[in-house]
């Protein structure tokens, strides 16, 4: 049997949850630090050479520099987060993945204002900068985010069998 943090398991459903943390681990770091990192040099290759210096400053202007940080940051909290599920470590571990996820929400919809730059392209002339207020929608996915920080708080709120802790003086 192993024992890891309060929660006792067989030696199969602990080699269960180490893979199923790699596997959740892995799809975050795919989702929050591989796309918006590698979306700016994809974009420039399916743009062309003639294009490649226009759309890659598109693109760097709709994705922050923070975003892919931040991404780690959350694809390391998933992991930790599925491999400590169900011990006394995993409420503190939601609450601070909730608010990574605010983080990335917040940098992903650069505050609420969506500032885009448009450069000149080799066939226009023109060129200038748009601001769309996204401030609504930014609020609407910090939702999920809010609930996964709740869920922490209330989880380390109370005692591993379901009961309220006592409040501390």
């Amino acid at each position: 049997m192993v024992r890891l943090l309060g929660l006792e398991m067989s030696g199969a459903k602990f080699g269960l949850r180490i893979f199923l943390a790699v596997v959740f681990g892995a799809l975050a770091f795919a989702v929050f630090y591989l796309v918006p990192a590698s979306i700016g040099p994809l974009a420039k290759q399916v743009a062309g050479p003639a294009n490649a210096s226009a759309v890659g400053a598109l693109v760097d202007s709709l994705v922050s520099p923070g975003l892919p940080l931040v991404g780690i940051a959350v694809a390391a909290l998933v992991f930790v987060g599925v491999f400590l599920r169900g011990t006394k470590a995993y409420g503190p571990v939601l609450v601070v993945l909730g608010l990574a996820l605010l983080a990335y929400v917040y940098a992903l919809f650069q505050g609420g204002t969506v500032h885009v730059t448009i450069p000149q392209l080799s066939q226009y002339a023109a060129s200038g900068s748009i601001a769309v207020d996204l401030t609504d929608l930014m609020y609407l996915f910090m939702v999920p985010a809010v609930l996964t920080l709740l869920k922490g708080v209330v989880l380390t709120a109370t005692k591993p069998d379901g009961t309220p802790a006592p409040p501390s003086a």
